[in-house]
């Protein structure tokens, strides 16, 4: 089983914060990943529909989706409802005063209503059963079990995999008679998404210039700048949520962003493959199911990131934890080249796959929310021009007031 190691929050105190950005300068972490590395993933759904536990090494998440017929709103009649309700009872330091402990469950609500409800990822309309009177209410229950690190990012993962594995009775509206079938009447029907959205956390440190991906609690706590990207499968930005005091340039932020992308478009096509592998078994088990309590310990249904999506890290984009991240993405160059002789035929393979290497780290398309940089066609009026023009047209102004007198 898994419990707070600590009874105070790590990386609260001062020596915690300056051995952490110590060992960041160094692009060194103490799990022994590198600094764009992620944790493994790992998913348990339970037995009944909606029911998904979400394990980061000793991050834990449970969510449970749940419907309800009610009325819709009068501004949007014809659509349903979806609540987000949130609980971190498992997150509890003593060190922890009641108002640090609301403003963490505050934040956490607040940005999956706005990845969830903001972005209207579900298809609300589909929800409807009869217009003004009968809506379909669906309600997702969050409980934090225990946090280390990256709490968005396993909250985010559990809630899309509890939507897209929940399925809810059908329903028929006749001559005013509301009729719910039981599953043994009829099939029950999955819920309809718009899109997919998965968030990605980043920390940045004043003295490094490589930003941490998927994040301990320790190291959250000791980071500069948190950085929070919400991306779906389509490689669409949902949310970014940048706070601290670190300094952090558009390239940083891009870099970061295009990794994003790919992680959670990984992540999605993951939560795909554990939802057929789940319905499958479904279908051949005859056996008791599990428990919460297999949901929590060692459980063979237990699906994993990096076994079921091995392929994964050779379509990642090229690692630059050797060049800072202001550089952009561009073909390696060798510092040290040894000089040889190498046949043309043999180069060629060679380039075509640092070409493609390069392509797949730039081929998402950030013209329409980037800024670009000024060219030379469209170069700034520096401070000099502009106090020439300024002079040049008060000249002109006095000589139009000269000729009127």
């Amino acid at each position: 089983m898994f419990m707070n190691c600590n009874l105070f929050e790590p990386g609260k105190s001062r020596s915690e914060k300056q051995f952490v950005q110590v060992s960041a300068k160094q692009n060194q972490r103490f799990d022994g990943r590198r600094c764009n590395e992620w944790r493994d993933v790992e998913l348990t759904f339970g037995a009944d529909w909606g029911v998904v536990a979400v394990s980061l090494m000793d991050t834990k998440v449970l969510a449970q989706v749940s419907c309800d017929l009610g009325t819709p709103t009068t501004a949007r009649p014809n659509e349903g409802k979806l609540q987000l309700n949130v609980s971190i009872g498992g997150v509890a330091f003593l060190d922890e005063v009641q108002s640090t402990y609301d403003q963490r469950l505050l934040a956490l609500n607040s940005q999956l209503e706005r990845i969830f409800r903001n972005s209207r990822c579900l298809d609300l309309e589909s929800l409807c059963v009869a217009a003004e009177k009968h809506v379909w209410c669906i309600r997702v229950d969050i409980n934090v079990l225990n946090h280390d690190g990256s709490l968005y990012d396993a909250c985010t993962i559990a809630t899309l995999a509890a939507l897209m594995h929940f399925r809810r009775p059908d329903v028929t509206y006749a001559d005013d008679e509301l009729r719910i079938y039981t599953e043994k009447e009829r099939e029950l029907i999955p819920l309809l998404f718009l899109h997919y959205p998965v968030s990605v956390t980043y920390c940045i440190y004043k003295g490094s210039s490589q930003p941490l991906v998927d994040p301990t609690l320790l190291e959250e706590n000791a980071a500069d700048s948190v950085i929070v990207l919400s991306f779906n499968s389509y490689q669409e930005l949902c949310t970014l949520n940048v706070g601290g005091s670190a300094p952090t340039n558009v390239r940083t932020i891009m870099q970061c962003a295009r990794n994003a992308a790919t992680r959670c478009k990984a992540m999605v096509e993951f939560i795909r493959k554990t939802l057929a592998a789940d319905e499958e078994r479904r279908l051949q088990s005859k056996g008791p199911k599990p428990g919460l309590g297999a949901l929590l310990g060692e459980n063979k249904q237990k699906y994993c990131f990096k076994p079921l999506m091995k392929g994964y890290q050779k379509q990642e984009t090229p690692s630059l934890q050797d060049s800072p991240m202001e550089v952009d993405a561009a073909a390696p160059v060798c510092e040290n080249p040894k000089v040889g002789k190498v046949s043309l035929t043999e180069e060629q393979p060679k380039k075509q796959e640092v070409d493609k290497l390069v392509q797949d780290a730039v081929s998402m398309d950030t013209g329409t929310w980037l800024p670009q940089d000024p060219t030379d066609e469209q170069e700034l009026p520096t401070t000099s021009k502009a106090a020439a023009s300024q002079a040049a047209k008060a000249k002109k102004r006095a000589k139009n007031k000269a000729n009127k007198r």
